[in-house]
């Protein structure tokens, strides 16, 4: 993590795999038929597949959702040992992401960062 922000608050990551997906994607430059999302990986894919007429044949083998959920709150508690610095820093470099794709701020995230300014005050 100290590695990723380093290098966005040195400018260093522009052929990086840590760019945001609006500098990869460039959604205001390129029109896309449709923009799915990991999490609702399983819609997006039925409905591109029925755009593009696949047929019944066309399948993709659906991950547990219950496997998605866990491995989504144990990524929110490796946060917790993260100096909150970094963490402002890192939605600071995907801010336009959250903005364009609608991505919310992980509660557990946003608990941390209300508290931290509320023992500021």
């Amino acid at each position: 993590m100290q590695y990723v922000v380093w290098n966005y608050k040195h400018s260093i990551l522009a052929s990086s795999l840590w760019r945001s997906q609006y500098d990869i994607c460039q959604p205001c430059h390129i029109h896309y038929d449709a923009i799915g999302f990991y999490r609702t990986l399983r819609d997006d894919a039925k409905y591109i597949l029925e755009k593009i007429a696949a047929g019944q044949d066309a399948y993709l083998v659906p991950r547990s959702m219950d496997t998605l959920q866990r491995s989504s709150n144990e990524y929110l508690t490796m946060y917790d040992t993260v100096p909150l610095g970094d963490i402002v820093s890192l939605l600071d470099m995907y801010k336009r992401d959250y903005e364009v794709f609608g991505y919310q701020i992980p509660e557990q995230i946003r608990r941390r960062l209300y508290n931290s300014s509320t023992s500021e005050a």
